[in-house]
C-alpha cells in the first residue's frame, strides 16, 4: 500500500538492531543420539528479526510502516524484497558483512532454537558513527517500536538513549527487550513494555507464576511504563493486568509469535481500528497463536486469526 501527501494513517516506525533469516529446519523423528545424520529433511526460511517481524504485521494490516536499524551488506536482497513486497519504508544502515541466520530445529513433539550473534565483526567505534534514528528527526512523530536484542558492539543504554529522544520529539515509544538494555531503558519510560514472565526477574526481581503475581509484576512494571504487556508462553498473556488464554493450536514455530501479538496490539491500541480496549487483548493473542502454526516466522493469514479470535472467551 503505497503513501500520498494526505495519508493521515497513524505512522509507525520499527526499530531492528539484530534482524535474521530465521529458517526452521523440520526432521522427521526425533534426534536419537550423537551423531546422528538426518537426510530426509525439509526446510523453509524467512527474513525476520523481531522489529521486521512488527513492521511486517503491521503493514499486512493496512498500517504505514517504515523499518530500520542495521543490515548486512552482503546479503540484503531478500530484506529489500520482503520490505517492498508489503511496502514497507526501507530506513535499514548497511553495514560490512552479512546479516545472521537463526534455525529453528523441530520433529515431533519437539524442538530447538539456534540464535547466532548479530553482525560480530562491528566494533563500538564503527556503531557509533552509525545514526539508526537520523530520519526521524524531522517526521511528524507516530508510533516507534524498539524490538529485540543489540549486536555486542551496541552500548548496554542504546536503547535507554533512544527512547529518552524519541520521547523528547513527541514520539510514543514501545519496547520489546530484555535483560540489562531493558531495565536501563525503563528509567527513560518507555510507554508500553513487552517482557515475557522470565524476562521481568531482571526487572523487578522476581518470575511471576501465579495470577497474583502476574498482577503484581504489572503494577510494579507500570510504575515506568503506562502499558505492561507480559506473555506466558503458551498459556497467553496479561495486558495491563487482564488475563487473556491462548487457543489450542498445532505449534509449528514460535519465531515470530510475540512479534505478531504485539504488532496486533498497537495496530489496535495506536492505528484506527477504532475497537474497545476489551478486544484488543483478544485479537493480540489470536494472531500471536496463529503466527505459531507458521514455519520460518511467515505471516499467518488474517482469516486463521479471527478463526481463533472467535475461539477465545
Amino acid at each position: 500500500m503505497g503513501t500520498t501527501m494526505n495519508d493521515t494513517r497513524t505512522r509507525f516506525f520499527c526499530l531492528c538492531m539484530s534482524p535474521a533469516i530465521d529458517a526452521t529446519v523440520t526432521l522427521p523423528c526425533a534426534p536419537k543420539g550423537e551423531g546422528e545424520i538426518f537426510k530426509d529433511v525439509a526446510e523453509e526460511e524467512n527474513v525476520g528479526g523481531k522489529a521486521v517481524n512488527v513492521a511486517r504485521w503491521l503493514a499486512i494490516r493496512g498500517a504505514r510502516v517504515a523499518c530500520g536499524g542495521l543490515l548486512g551488506e552482503d546479503n540484503d536482497r531478500p530484506f529489500v524484497k520482503e520490505l517492498a513486497k508489503y511496502a514497507i519504508e526501507d530506513r535499514f544502515v548497511r553495514v560490512p558483512g552479512a546479516t545472521r541466520r537463526n534455525e529453528m530445529i523441530v520433529w515431533p513433539g519437539g524442538s530447538m532454537k539456534l540464535n547466532r550473534a548479530a553482525f560480530s565483526g562491528l566494533d563500538r567505534a564503527g556503531l557509533e558513527k552509525l545514526d539508526v534514528l537520523e530520519k526521524q528527526d524531522a517526521e511528524v512523530p507516530g508510533v516507534a517500536i524498539l524490538s529485540g536484542s543489540l549486536p555486542s558492539a551496541a552500548p548496554k543504554d542504546f536503547y535507554a538513549r533512544a527512547v529518552a529522544r524519541l520521547k523528547a520529539q513527541g514520539w510514543t515509544v514501545v519496547l520489546d527487550a530484555s535483560g540489562e538494555p531493558m531495565r536501563l531503558a525503563l528509567e527513560s519510560a518507555p510507554d508500553l513494555i513487552k517482557p515475557n514472565a522470565e524476562e521481568c526477574e531482571a526487572l523487578i526481581g522476581f518470575i511471576p507464576k501465579t495470577p497474583e503475581e502476574f498482577v503484581r509484576a504489572t503494577a510494579l512494571l507500570r510504575e515506568k511504563s503506562a502499558h505492561v504487556i507480559i506473555s506466558d508462553g503458551g498459556a497467553g498473556a496479561w495486558f495491563d493486568g487482564a488475563f487473556v488464554a491462548a487457543p489450542k493450536v498445532d505449534v509449528v514455530d514460535t519465531t515470530a509469535a510475540g512479534d505478531t501479538l504485539l504488532a496486533e496490539w498497537c495496530w489496535r491500541c495506536f492505528g484506527e481500528c477504532g475497537m474497545r480496549n476489551a478486544e484488543w487483548g483478544k485479537w493480540a493473542v489470536a494472531a500471536g497463536s496463529a503466527a505459531c502454526t507458521m514455519p520460518g516466522g511467515a505471516p499467518p493469514s488474517l482469516g486463521v486469526v479471527e478463526v481463533f479470535k472467535n475461539e477465545i472467551a
